[in-house]
């Protein structure tokens, strides 16, 4: 076995391999618990047992373990489901943002689609017909989302126009008004 495989499973192993791999993963383990309390603040302990031994392993060290996992213990029980993570629910999590950004993607890519085919037939590259059915159908899209947008200009320049009549006619008034 060279360097780069990884024997995911120890059982066809003798006793003393076994514990050697053990070893290394647990100063791995180790290394990234390290690295956590110091990177993101928080306390960190690993116990590990084999059944059937007397020997456990505790990292930093079991006074330290205990203390770790008996001030976890001493929180209320609100507070205690509050900073519990599991594993689980935070690897869904990322999952979920993962799949909302993704969505985010698609939806700019079928925008920038619908411009581009819209573009294409005002400037005359592609006719209407050369268009297929998944094709005409973005362009209807486009074609709901300008109208809308061209009807809410619309309604801000009439707005607009309004708001600048009634400013002039109050003007026009006030210039009447002092002048007999």
């Amino acid at each position: 076995m060279n360097g780069k495989e990884v024997c995911w499973t120890t059982r066809n192993l003798d006793e003393g391999k076994r514990k050697k791999i053990l070893a290394e993963r647990l100063a791995s383990l180790c290394k990234k618990a390290h690295e956590l309390t110091i990177l993101c603040d928080v306390k960190v302990s690993i116990i590990s047992f084999t059944p059937g031994e007397t020997d456990i392993f505790a990292w930093p060290s079991l006074d330290e373990a205990n203390d770790i996992v008996n001030s976890y213990l001493a929180c209320p029980e609100k507070q205690r489901k509050y900073k519990l993570v599991e594993h689980e629910a935070y690897l869904q999590a990322i999952v979920n943002d993962r799949e909302e950004d993704i969505r985010k993607l698609e939806q700019m890519v079928e925008e920038k689609k619908m411009e581009n085919l819209f573009n294409q037939l005002v400037e005359g590259r592609k006719r209407f017909d050369d268009f297929n059915v998944r094709d005409i159908k973005c362009l209807l899209k486009l074609f709901v989302v300008k109208r809308a947008e061209l009807d809410q200009r619309k309604i801000q320049l009439r707005e607009n126009i309004a708001n600048e009549i009634g400013a002039n006619d109050s003007n026009a008034r006030e210039e009447n008004d002092g002048h007999p």
